[in-house]
C-alpha cells in the first residue's frame, strides 16, 4: 500500500474521530443529567463500545470481575476492580476518572506483575457526577458512575 493512501486513510480516520467527539459533546449538552446517565448506561454504545453492569454485551459472564467498585473516604475516591491479575496475560490496564464534562481528572496505570487493580484518586473540589472507567486488556472498557 502506498504512503499516499495511508496518509489519506489516517486523515479520514482522524477527521471522523474528531467529528464523533464534537457531536458527542453537542448531543450530551442537550441532555439533562438523568437523560445523560440513562443514555450512557442504556444507549447504543453501552454493551458494544464500552460495557456496564446492566449492559455487559458479549462479556456478560465476566461482568462481576470487571465493573469497578467505588468508595469515597473524605476527598479520596477509591476504585477497585475485583479482577485477578494474571501478569501481562490478563489484567486491568488502568482506571480513569472523568468529570461531568468527560475530562480526565485522574488515572492510574497498573503493573500487573506487582499490583492489584485498586487505585486512589483525589477528588477535592469536585461535585456532581464522576465517571469511572476500568480498562481490561482482554475484556475492554467498563463504566461505572458515582454522584458526589
Amino acid at each position: 500500500m502506498s504512503k499516499q493512501i495511508l496518509k489519506k486513510d489516517r486523515r479520514t480516520f482522524i477527521k471522523g474521530l474528531l467529528s464523533f467527539f464534537i457531536l458527542k459533546k453537542l448531543f450530551l449538552s442537550f441532555l439533562s443529567a438523568e437523560d445523560e446517565l440513562t443514555y450512557l448506561f442504556n444507549g447504543p454504545l453501552a454493551g458494544s463500545f464500552y460495557y456496564t453492569k446492566t449492559k455487559p454485551g458479549k462479556w456478560k459472564d465476566v461482568d462481576q470481575s470487571h465493573v469497578p467498585t467505588l468508595e469515597i473516604k473524605k476527598n479520596t475516591l477509591i476504585v477497585s476492580t475485583l479482577h485477578e491479575m494474571k501478569g501481562y496475560d490478563h489484567y486491568i490496564i488502568k482506571h480513569i476518572i472523568l468529570d461531568k464534562k468527560f475530562d480526565i481528572i485522574s488515572e492510574k496505570i497498573f503493573d500487573p506483575s506487582i499490583e492489584n487493580a485498586v487505585s486512589e484518586h483525589n477528588i477535592t473540589g469536585y461535585s456532581d457526577r464522576l465517571y469511572v472507567l476500568s480498562v481490561c486488556n482482554k475484556h475492554d472498557i467498563w463504566l461505572q458512575t458515582i454522584k458526589l
